[in-house]
Protein backbone atom coordinates (compact mmCIF):
# COMPACT_ATOMS: atom_id res chain seq x y z
CA UNK A 1 0.00 0.00 0.00
CA UNK A 2 2.82 2.74 0.83
CA UNK A 3 4.37 1.90 -2.27
CA UNK A 4 1.91 2.74 -4.76
CA UNK A 5 0.44 5.81 -2.12
CA UNK A 6 3.95 7.18 -2.11
CA UNK A 7 3.47 7.11 -6.90
CA UNK A 8 0.08 8.37 -5.93
CA UNK A 9 1.16 11.27 -3.45
CA UNK A 10 3.73 12.36 -6.48
CA UNK A 11 1.04 12.63 -9.03
CA UNK A 12 0.62 15.95 -9.56
CA UNK A 13 -2.74 16.39 -10.76
CA UNK A 14 -4.67 14.34 -8.66
CA UNK A 15 -3.57 15.66 -5.86
CA UNK A 16 -3.99 19.48 -6.90
CA UNK A 17 -7.38 18.13 -7.55
CA UNK A 18 -7.90 17.18 -3.87
CA UNK A 19 -5.72 19.95 -1.89
CA UNK A 20 -8.10 22.26 -3.67
CA UNK A 21 -11.27 20.43 -2.40
CA UNK A 22 -12.79 20.80 -5.96
CA UNK A 23 -13.49 16.77 -4.75
CA UNK A 24 -15.86 17.60 -2.42
CA UNK A 25 -18.09 19.12 -5.31
CA UNK A 26 -17.91 16.07 -7.09
CA UNK A 27 -18.41 13.46 -4.48
CA UNK A 28 -21.20 11.00 -5.54
CA UNK A 29 -24.23 10.67 -2.78
CA UNK A 30 -25.37 7.36 -4.13
CA UNK A 31 -21.92 5.85 -3.95
CA UNK A 32 -21.48 2.84 -1.91
CA UNK A 33 -19.27 4.84 0.30
CA UNK A 34 -20.84 8.18 0.07
CA UNK A 35 -17.41 9.84 -0.02
CA UNK A 36 -15.87 8.29 2.87
CA UNK A 37 -13.30 6.68 0.70
CA UNK A 38 -12.28 10.03 -0.70
CA UNK A 39 -12.01 12.09 2.04
CA UNK A 40 -9.93 9.55 4.23
CA UNK A 41 -7.57 9.73 1.32
CA UNK A 42 -7.80 13.64 1.28
CA UNK A 43 -6.78 13.58 4.68
CA UNK A 44 -3.95 11.05 4.87
CA UNK A 45 -2.82 13.37 2.12
CA UNK A 46 -2.58 16.74 3.70
CA UNK A 47 -1.03 14.96 6.86
CA UNK A 48 1.89 13.60 4.41
CA UNK A 49 2.42 16.96 2.71
CA UNK A 50 1.96 18.93 5.84
CA UNK A 51 4.59 16.50 7.36
CA UNK A 52 7.34 17.60 9.26
CA UNK A 53 11.13 15.56 8.24
CA UNK A 54 11.77 12.25 10.20
CA UNK A 55 8.91 11.30 10.91
CA UNK A 56 6.33 8.39 9.59
CA UNK A 57 2.45 8.26 9.31
CA UNK A 58 0.00 5.29 10.23
CA UNK A 59 -3.09 5.35 7.77
CA UNK A 60 -5.09 3.51 9.93
CA UNK A 61 -8.68 5.75 9.20
CA UNK A 62 -7.65 5.00 5.38
CA UNK A 63 -6.76 1.24 5.62
CA UNK A 64 -10.22 1.05 7.30
CA UNK A 65 -12.00 2.84 4.84
CA UNK A 66 -10.27 0.40 1.70
CA UNK A 67 -11.39 -2.93 3.93
CA UNK A 68 -14.80 -1.56 3.63
CA UNK A 69 -14.50 -0.65 -0.10
CA UNK A 70 -12.18 -3.49 -0.91
CA UNK A 71 -12.59 -6.26 1.88
CA UNK A 72 -9.88 -8.90 0.50
CA UNK A 73 -6.97 -6.26 1.77
CA UNK A 74 -8.93 -7.01 5.06
CA UNK A 75 -5.59 -7.98 7.74
CA UNK A 76 -2.21 -7.86 6.26
CA UNK A 77 -1.35 -10.22 3.75
CA UNK A 78 0.95 -9.49 1.28
CA UNK A 79 -1.13 -8.40 -1.74
CA UNK A 80 -0.31 -7.23 -5.58
CA UNK A 81 0.55 -3.83 -5.88
CA UNK A 82 -0.65 -2.98 -8.76
CA UNK A 83 -4.49 -4.44 -8.05
CA UNK A 84 -4.15 -2.34 -5.11
CA UNK A 85 -3.68 0.17 -7.35
CA UNK A 86 -6.22 -0.70 -9.57
CA UNK A 87 -8.86 -0.54 -6.30
CA UNK A 88 -7.56 2.85 -5.29
CA UNK A 89 -8.63 4.07 -8.31
CA UNK A 90 -12.02 2.10 -8.47
CA UNK A 91 -12.54 3.54 -5.15
CA UNK A 92 -12.05 7.15 -6.25
CA UNK A 93 -14.13 7.15 -9.25
CA UNK A 94 -17.08 5.55 -7.39
CA UNK A 95 -17.45 7.92 -4.86
CA UNK A 96 -16.41 10.80 -7.63
CA UNK A 97 -18.21 10.28 -10.30
CA UNK A 98 -20.41 13.13 -11.41
CA UNK A 99 -22.89 10.69 -13.10
CA UNK A 100 -25.38 9.55 -10.62
CA UNK A 101 -27.87 8.46 -13.40
CA UNK A 102 -27.29 5.92 -15.91
CA UNK A 103 -28.48 7.48 -19.09
CA UNK A 104 -29.99 5.26 -21.58
CA UNK A 105 -27.64 4.95 -24.85
CA UNK A 106 -29.34 4.71 -27.89
CA UNK A 107 -27.34 3.43 -30.54
CA UNK A 108 -28.02 -0.10 -31.91
CA UNK A 109 -24.99 -2.72 -32.18
CA UNK A 110 -25.83 -2.42 -36.07
CA UNK A 111 -25.80 1.36 -36.19
CA UNK A 112 -22.50 1.42 -34.18
CA UNK A 113 -21.00 -1.17 -36.81
CA UNK A 114 -21.73 1.18 -39.87
CA UNK A 115 -19.80 3.93 -38.46
CA UNK A 116 -16.77 4.78 -39.50
CA UNK A 117 -13.81 3.73 -36.89
CA UNK A 118 -13.08 7.40 -35.81
CA UNK A 119 -16.94 7.72 -35.56
CA UNK A 120 -17.17 4.52 -33.16
CA UNK A 121 -13.99 5.18 -31.59
CA UNK A 122 -16.09 8.57 -30.67
CA UNK A 123 -19.45 7.37 -29.59
CA UNK A 124 -17.63 4.64 -27.39
CA UNK A 125 -16.13 7.26 -25.49
CA UNK A 126 -18.82 9.30 -24.88
CA UNK A 127 -20.99 5.99 -23.97
CA UNK A 128 -18.19 5.42 -21.26
CA UNK A 129 -18.08 8.93 -19.86
CA UNK A 130 -22.04 9.26 -19.80
CA UNK A 131 -21.64 6.70 -16.95
CA UNK A 132 -18.16 7.35 -16.03
CA UNK A 133 -17.56 10.69 -15.33
CA UNK A 134 -14.95 11.32 -12.80
CA UNK A 135 -11.72 13.80 -12.64
CA UNK A 136 -9.73 10.05 -11.87
CA UNK A 137 -11.06 9.03 -15.58
CA UNK A 138 -9.97 12.73 -16.84
CA UNK A 139 -6.98 11.82 -15.99
CA UNK A 140 -5.88 8.36 -16.05
CA UNK A 141 -8.60 6.89 -18.96
CA UNK A 142 -7.30 5.78 -22.26
CA UNK A 143 -8.60 3.94 -25.42
CA UNK A 144 -7.80 1.14 -27.30
CA UNK A 145 -8.37 -0.40 -30.60
CA UNK A 146 -8.85 -3.85 -31.10
CA UNK A 147 -9.00 -4.72 -35.14
CA UNK A 148 -9.86 -8.16 -36.30
CA UNK A 149 -8.75 -9.61 -39.65
CA UNK A 150 -10.21 -12.23 -41.43
CA UNK A 151 -7.97 -14.16 -42.77
CA UNK A 152 -10.03 -15.29 -45.52
CA UNK A 153 -11.06 -11.96 -47.14
CA UNK A 154 -8.98 -9.83 -45.27
CA UNK A 155 -12.16 -7.83 -44.04
CA UNK A 156 -11.14 -5.29 -40.99
CA UNK A 157 -13.43 -4.13 -38.06
CA UNK A 158 -12.59 -2.79 -34.95
CA UNK A 159 -13.87 -2.12 -31.01
CA UNK A 160 -13.14 0.43 -29.24
CA UNK A 161 -12.53 0.08 -25.06
CA UNK A 162 -11.19 2.36 -22.40
CA UNK A 163 -8.56 1.35 -20.07
CA UNK A 164 -6.99 2.94 -17.02
CA UNK A 165 -3.59 1.00 -17.38
CA UNK A 166 -1.58 -0.84 -19.64
CA UNK A 167 -0.49 -4.50 -18.80
CA UNK A 168 2.55 -5.10 -20.87
CA UNK A 169 4.26 -8.49 -21.24
CA UNK A 170 7.43 -9.52 -20.91
CA UNK A 171 8.90 -10.89 -24.53
CA UNK A 172 8.93 -14.85 -23.67
CA UNK A 173 10.14 -16.34 -27.27
CA UNK A 174 13.73 -14.33 -26.78
CA UNK A 175 16.73 -14.79 -25.58
CA UNK A 176 17.81 -12.30 -23.82
CA UNK A 177 17.57 -11.44 -20.10
CA UNK A 178 17.34 -7.54 -20.82
CA UNK A 179 14.19 -6.25 -22.48
CA UNK A 180 13.68 -2.86 -23.82
CA UNK A 181 10.03 -1.10 -23.12
CA UNK A 182 9.46 -0.56 -26.48
CA UNK A 183 9.99 -4.77 -26.99
CA UNK A 184 7.05 -5.12 -24.72
CA UNK A 185 4.86 -2.44 -25.83
CA UNK A 186 5.49 -3.67 -29.40
CA UNK A 187 4.92 -7.33 -27.78
CA UNK A 188 1.32 -5.68 -26.79
CA UNK A 189 0.44 -4.89 -29.97
CA UNK A 190 1.74 -7.62 -31.72
CA UNK A 191 -0.76 -9.46 -33.88
CA UNK A 192 -2.03 -12.75 -33.04
CA UNK A 193 -4.01 -15.18 -34.44
CA UNK A 194 -7.17 -16.36 -33.00
CA UNK A 195 -8.04 -19.71 -30.94
CA UNK A 196 -11.85 -19.75 -31.86
CA UNK A 197 -12.98 -18.87 -35.47
CA UNK A 198 -14.41 -15.51 -36.00
CA UNK A 199 -17.60 -14.42 -37.53
CA UNK A 200 -16.51 -12.37 -40.40
CA UNK A 201 -19.17 -9.92 -41.58
CA UNK A 202 -17.84 -9.75 -45.29
CA UNK A 203 -17.88 -13.55 -45.26
CA UNK A 204 -21.08 -13.82 -43.34
CA UNK A 205 -19.68 -17.06 -42.09
CA UNK A 206 -17.07 -18.65 -39.30
CA UNK A 207 -13.01 -17.77 -40.55
CA UNK A 208 -9.92 -17.78 -38.94
CA UNK A 209 -8.94 -14.29 -37.81
CA UNK A 210 -6.14 -12.28 -36.55
CA UNK A 211 -6.13 -9.57 -33.92
CA UNK A 212 -4.19 -6.60 -32.76
CA UNK A 213 -4.49 -3.73 -30.06
CA UNK A 214 -3.41 -0.74 -30.66
CA UNK A 215 -3.89 2.62 -28.28
CA UNK A 216 -6.32 4.90 -30.16
CA UNK A 217 -6.91 7.53 -26.92
CA UNK A 218 -3.52 8.56 -24.63
CA UNK A 219 -3.90 9.39 -21.04
CA UNK A 220 -2.55 11.83 -19.21
CA UNK A 221 -0.73 9.63 -16.57
CA UNK A 222 0.04 6.73 -18.41
CA UNK A 223 0.56 3.22 -15.62
CA UNK A 224 1.96 0.86 -17.18
CA UNK A 225 2.06 -2.79 -15.19
CA UNK A 226 4.55 -5.17 -16.42
CA UNK A 227 3.43 -8.68 -16.18
CA UNK A 228 6.37 -10.17 -14.06
CA UNK A 229 3.55 -12.86 -12.64
CA UNK A 230 3.29 -15.73 -14.75
CA UNK A 231 0.64 -18.42 -13.81
CA UNK A 232 -0.41 -21.83 -15.82
CA UNK A 233 -1.76 -25.35 -15.16
CA UNK A 234 1.94 -26.17 -14.32
CA UNK A 235 3.97 -24.01 -13.03
CA UNK A 236 4.16 -20.13 -11.38
CA UNK A 237 6.87 -17.92 -11.36
CA UNK A 238 7.95 -14.23 -11.02
CA UNK A 239 9.84 -13.26 -14.44
CA UNK A 240 13.06 -11.76 -13.21
CA UNK A 241 14.15 -10.24 -16.51
CA UNK A 242 15.30 -6.33 -16.60
CA UNK A 243 12.81 -4.39 -18.82
CA UNK A 244 14.88 -0.94 -19.64
CA UNK A 245 12.72 1.69 -19.48
CA UNK A 246 13.29 5.66 -20.24
CA UNK A 247 13.37 8.46 -17.19
CA UNK A 248 12.52 10.68 -20.10
CA UNK A 249 10.86 11.24 -23.58
CA UNK A 250 9.19 7.60 -23.52
CA UNK A 251 7.95 8.42 -27.41
CA UNK A 252 4.50 6.39 -27.71
CA UNK A 253 3.96 5.90 -31.76
CA UNK A 254 3.46 3.66 -34.54
CA UNK A 255 2.97 1.11 -34.23
CA UNK A 256 2.21 0.83 -30.89
CA UNK A 257 -0.32 4.04 -31.57
CA UNK A 258 -3.48 3.85 -34.39
CA UNK A 259 -2.37 7.54 -35.32
CA UNK A 260 1.09 8.10 -36.62
CA UNK A 261 1.90 10.97 -33.88
CA UNK A 262 4.75 10.84 -31.36
CA UNK A 263 3.40 11.40 -27.80
CA UNK A 264 5.87 11.79 -24.83
CA UNK A 265 5.95 10.97 -21.62
CA UNK A 266 8.74 11.20 -18.45
CA UNK A 267 8.56 9.05 -15.71
CA UNK A 268 7.98 10.35 -12.08
CA UNK A 269 7.26 7.02 -9.86
CA UNK A 270 8.42 3.10 -9.82
CA UNK A 271 6.43 0.65 -7.58
CA UNK A 272 8.98 -2.35 -7.46
CA UNK A 273 9.24 -5.58 -6.20
CA UNK A 274 12.03 -7.28 -4.76
CA UNK A 275 11.81 -10.96 -3.48
CA UNK A 276 9.92 -14.07 -5.54
CA UNK A 277 6.47 -15.02 -6.15
CA UNK A 278 5.28 -15.90 -2.62
CA UNK A 279 6.77 -13.32 -0.70
CA UNK A 280 8.56 -10.30 -1.25
CA UNK A 281 8.98 -6.77 -0.33
CA UNK A 282 7.43 -3.32 -2.21
CA UNK A 283 9.22 -0.40 -2.31
CA UNK A 284 8.88 3.22 -4.20
CA UNK A 285 10.87 5.70 -6.48
CA UNK A 286 9.09 8.79 -6.87
CA UNK A 287 10.44 12.26 -7.87
CA UNK A 288 9.37 15.01 -5.54
CA UNK A 289 7.26 17.84 -6.91
CA UNK A 290 8.87 19.90 -4.35
CA UNK A 291 12.34 20.01 -5.30
CA UNK A 292 12.46 17.79 -8.48
CA UNK A 293 14.70 15.17 -6.67
CA UNK A 294 14.72 11.09 -6.52
CA UNK A 295 13.66 9.16 -3.22
CA UNK A 296 13.54 5.73 -1.78
CA UNK A 297 10.73 5.40 -0.16
CA UNK A 298 11.16 2.25 1.79
CA UNK A 299 8.11 2.28 4.41
CA UNK A 300 9.02 4.67 7.12
CA UNK A 301 12.62 4.45 6.05
CA UNK A 302 13.02 7.62 3.23
CA UNK A 303 16.42 8.68 1.18
CA UNK A 304 17.45 10.80 -1.55
CA UNK A 305 18.52 8.62 -4.59
CA UNK A 306 18.67 9.19 -8.56
CA UNK A 307 16.92 9.37 -11.40
CA UNK A 308 18.12 5.44 -12.27
CA UNK A 309 17.49 4.06 -9.15
CA UNK A 310 15.18 1.27 -9.29
CA UNK A 311 15.37 0.60 -12.70
CA UNK A 312 16.29 -2.96 -12.32
CA UNK A 313 14.59 -6.11 -12.63
CA UNK A 314 12.22 -5.17 -9.70
CA UNK A 315 10.77 -2.28 -11.75
CA UNK A 316 6.92 -3.62 -11.52
CA UNK A 317 4.81 -0.66 -12.06
CA UNK A 318 5.66 2.54 -13.64
CA UNK A 319 4.35 6.09 -13.39
CA UNK A 320 4.29 8.45 -16.31
CA UNK A 321 3.27 11.92 -17.50
CA UNK A 322 2.58 13.20 -20.49
CA UNK A 323 4.64 16.37 -21.28
CA UNK A 324 2.72 19.26 -22.41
Amino acid sequence: MNSILQCIFSTIPLCGYFMSSKFKKDINSKSSMKGQFANAFNDLLCEALKNSKNKHLKPNNFKKQLEKFAPQFYGYDQQDSQEFLRFLLDGFHEDLNRSQEKPKFNYTEAELDALSDKNKALVSWNRYQLWNNSYIFDIFGGQLQSCVTCLRCNYQSSTFDTFWDLSLPIPKNSNKRIHTLEDCLREFSAEEQLDDEYKCEKCKSLQKASKCLKIYKCPEILVIHLKRFSYNLYIRKKINDEVEFPTENLVLDFPVLSEVEGILYDLYGISNHIGELGGGHYVAHCKSFKDNDWYLKNDEYVRKTTSDAGKDSSAYVLFYRKRH
